[in-house]
């Protein structure tokens, strides 16, 4: 890979008008960046977005820039924060777009729409580990988006929702009593669906 650019983008996401500046220099940067996509040097993630440096990338950073704005939430996080114990390989995040899904060389990720009132509350900045930043949803955010995007799920006590956490789930109930109610009380109110699951009265 040219290497200025990879000094210059490291493991963020670019576009190729972003590239532009770097291809510049080529009298038909059109057939240079087609030249580096055929060597594997420069790795299309969906159509106008590419990866620099295909040794070193983050797959947070790259599933807030497929699709804008976002953020990283569902089993994702939940696994990621150890709030559940199975590893996930598909990366969900949150949007405001229709959902979709895309396939590249780096997995498999899918996003999910949910209401623009409800969408900012929860969302947190949080580091790569090359620590550069991204959106992801708190813990309490991640279950509530789960809860919200499954389909036919009913908690309308607090016993259905400690089975639901416990039993499917697995989560380990210490880490969930020292969530915040508050914000899993005001995520149901600002939700279109389900507002009457009973979350907080387990914390």
């Amino acid at each position: 890979m040219e290497p200025s650019m990879q000094k210059v983008f490291g493991c963020v996401p670019v576009t190729s008008g972003e590239l532009k500046p770097e291809l510049g220099r080529y009298r038909a940067p059109q057939a240079r960046l087609a030249l580096l996509r055929k060597r594997g040097e420069l790795i299309p993630l969906r159509r106008n977005l590419y990866l620099c440096n295909p040794e070193s990338y983050s797959p947070e950073l790259i599933a807030n820039r497929l699709i804008e704005p976002s953020y990283l939430s569902y089993e994702t996080v939940l696994s990621a924060c150890g709030i559940i114990p199975e590893r996930v390989y598909c990366i969900r995040s949150s949007c405001l777009k229709r959902g979709r899904s895309f396939d590249n060389a780096t997995g498999h990720y899918e996003y999910i729409r949910v209401p623009r009132a409800y969408y900012p509350e929860g969302v947190t900045i949080r580091k790569t580990e090359q620590g550069l930043c991204y959106l992801s949803a708190t813990p309490e955010k991640a279950l509530c988006d789960l809860i919200l995007a499954t389909s036919g799920l009913r908690l309308q006590s607090p016993k259905a929702a400690r089975e639901y956490l416990e039993i499917f789930l697995r989560a380990d109930m210490d880490e969930v009593a020292a969530w915040d109610a508050d914000l899993i009380h005001n995520l149901a109110l600002l939700s279109d669906k389900k507002k009457d699951y009973p979350l907080a009265e387990l914390i």
